[in-house]
């Protein structure tokens, strides 16, 4: 895992010269500003399937399926240039538990909601939640990186999901992480 890794950071600082897949540059802050914070929702995945909404560069959706094999990941995003690479990063490093989407979450139908949903960046509280719950059912969660000052927001902004706090040994990060849950109304 950790060589796929190491090669995923590789492909990403190749392909962002000419795809522009994250304003991070450098090595070091790609380790630091992306894959340490994907990781760190490890412990908050929720059962075999995965989205990632507005995959982009494969953040957070790469770095967990190399290191959660046994969970399916659909990486969706709707910039052809991105669906690109994350078609090729999915190849060279092997991925079986990997498939693209190249849709806006919003327009993608599925024929099974997803037991977690991913998301980083994406749209305002409000209007995250509104693309996001076409891919979900009571039971998923939903797991966001974002702003620290934005964690708040979420709380009470839709009946049928719930804040839950993450467990106290989330790593110092610079966003925050998220964790709502859907719930029946």
């Amino acid at each position: 895992q950790s060589a796929a890794l190491a090669q995923f950071v590789a492909m990403l600082l190749r392909w962002n010269h000419v795809f522009n897949l994250t304003g991070v540059r450098g090595v070091d802050e790609i380790v630091d500003r992306h894959l340490v914070e994907s990781l760190a929702l490890r412990p908050f995945l929720h059962g075999a399937t995965v989205a990632d909404v507005g995959s982009g560069g494969g953040l957070p959706g790469v770095p967990l399926a190399i290191t959660e094999p046994g969970r399916h990941f659909t990486l969706i995003e709707s910039r052809a240039k991105r669906v690109r690479f994350l078609r090729q990063a999915g190849i060279e490093l092997g991925l079986r538990n990997t498939a693209v989407a190249h849709s806006r979450a919003e327009h993608l139908r599925v024929a099974q909601p997803f037991a977690t949903v991913l998301a980083r960046a994406v749209a305002p509280p409000a209007e995250l939640l509104a693309i996001c719950r076409p891919l979900m059912a009571p039971g998923s969660i939903l797991l966001l990186l974002t702003a620290p000052h934005l964690q708040e927001e979420f709380r009470g902004l839709a009946a049928d999901f719930v804040l839950r706090p993450p467990p106290s040994e989330v790593p110092e990060l610079k966003s925050s992480i998220v964790l709502l849950e859907r719930i029946n109304v």
